[in-house]
């Protein structure tokens, strides 16, 4: 599983990358199929777990390196 940590900047390069859609701003609903799920978090940009794909492309472009494998 990929996600994103507390060092997110919220700069939105990983968003850009992700070829899945599946990372989101921060307290936004994400939809599968026409259902809406609640953000993973209000906090920080997130990745939906059912949509990522685990490509790792928005691991490659994080400033910071707040995108990691767990």
């Amino acid at each position: 599983m990929v996600v994103i940590t507390d060092e997110c900047i919220n700069c939105s390069a990983c968003m850009d990358e992700c070829d899945s859609n599946a990372i989101y701003d921060a307290g936004q609903e994400y939809v599968i199929d026409g259902t809406s799920f609640p953000a993973v978090s209000d906090n920080q940009t997130y990745i939906a777990p059912e949509l990522c794909n685990e490509c790792k492309s928005c691991i490659e472009v994080c400033a910071v390196e707040a995108i990691v494998e767990q």
